[in-house]
């Protein structure tokens, strides 16, 4: 085998499917710890993946040479091209001996190669698997908007990732920790039949964080009840799903919180910033003393005879609101980061009923929902 091929190119695909290597699917098969080349006329396809992820993607070579594959190892190929400036460089492998050799302008590299056979085959997804077609942008939001909420407890996987609900006139997008959960609800994404299914976290970093943020074309899904195939136009990623069955996330939003709260997002989540300091750092508490057009966020700890409070303004949708509420200042402050609206409506019915977010506004067809669990205040 040699081709050749610009060293910046390689160098750009190389890193993208890196990504999905894991030092703890390494330790289990080794062979994960290595980029696998195919060369098949003057295309190269380059692959690597972990456990549960595959990340696929080709470029264009000249062919000086036979068609064939082999593995490397991950962290030399890396390392060694990054640090050359752009030029053509040429690779000349002898697949049979397992050696190598990477040419540039003035000098060259000596590496060892593995066979192909031990790497893992890309799993092919059922006949009957559901096929459809997302817009980047609204997959990526949909992403982003939601993953931060995702459980980090292993002891319930289905939780650790984002739940998609495919719907005839939308899809909605969900995640949650218990404690708080999102729900981003697309209405201008349609399907063919209702069905879902749960991404890992892992697929869902690798799609926000490398592959959809400069994709323009639509993504090619297709799953089944085991695997889901993102085909985009430099990049195919294969993902295992997450097992079990989702909570009805419906059934915990309240539906008629009775009160509305519109206030600046910003100024609020700067106050708790400010006051959270104070809370006991045991529990992280603020509360959320409503009144009047007046939020007083308060926090204190008695060990440390340390307390802090602030008022900030907001508008009262209804007459005589006097609520009195705990929240997770972690929490809230999590939920408001990740609301690009200036102004917020939170929803609220009493001290032990689970509080709404809603931003004030949105973009055309999209809903978001953020909920959080209130904290018991102590003696009330």
């Amino acid at each position: 085998m040699k081709f050749t091929v610009a060293s910046n190119e390689i160098l750009q695909h190389l890193q993208a499917v890196a990504r999905v290597i894991s030092p703890k699917s390494t330790m289990t098969m080794p062979i994960l710890g290595n980029i696998q080349f195919e060369l098949k006329g003057n295309e190269l396809t380059l692959t690597a993946a972990d456990m549960g992820n595959r990340i696929t993607t080709k470029l264009e070579v000249n062919n000086q040479g036979e068609d064939g594959a082999f593995t490397v190892l991950e962290r030399m190929i890396l390392e060694a091209i990054k640090e050359l400036p752009d030029q053509p460089i040429t690779f000349d492998i002898n697949i049979k001996s397992k050696e190598a050799s990477i040419t540039y302008n003035n000098g060259l590299y000596s590496l060892v190669v593995e066979s192909n056979e031990t790497f893992p085959i890309a799993k092919e997804l059922k006949p009957t698997a559901e096929k459809t077609v997302i817009d980047p942008k609204a997959l990526l939001d949909g992403l982003l908007s939601t993953l931060f909420a995702s459980s980090t407890d292993e002891r319930r996987p289905i939780m650790t990732g984002v739940y998609m609900d495919f719907y005839e006139d939308k899809l909605v997008f969900v995640a949650s920790d218990g404690r708080i959960l999102v729900k981003h609800t697309n209405n201008n994404i349609k399907s063919p039949t209702h069905t879902s299914f749960s991404l890992s976290k892992k697929a869902c970093m690798l799609l926000t964080r490398t592959l959809l943020p400069k994709e323009d074309k639509e993504a090619k899904v297709s799953y089944d009840y085991e695997y889901v195939h993102f085909e985009l136009s430099g990049f195919t990623l294969t993902s295992r799903l997450l097992e079990g069955r989702y909570p009805n996330y419906n059934s915990v939003i309240p539906e008629n919180n009775p009160f509305h709260i519109v206030v600046d997002k910003q100024l609020l989540l700067s106050a708790s910033k400010r006051v959270a300091v104070f809370s006991n750092q045991a529990s992280n508490m603020v509360r959320l003393e409503i009144h009047d057009n007046d939020i007083k966020l308060s926090a204190n700890d008695i060990d440390f005879s340390v307390a802090a409070e602030e008022h900030v303004p907001c508008q009262c949708v209804e007459e005589d609101i006097n609520i009195r509420i705990g929240f997770d200042s972690n929490m809230l402050q999590t939920i408001l980061q990740n609301i690009t609206s200036e102004e917020v409506t939170i929803c609220l019915a009493d001290q032990t009923r689970a509080g709404i977010i809603y931003p004030n506004e949105n973009e055309d067809g999209i809903e978001l929902c953020n909920l959080i669990i209130p904290m018991k205040l102590i003696g009330e």
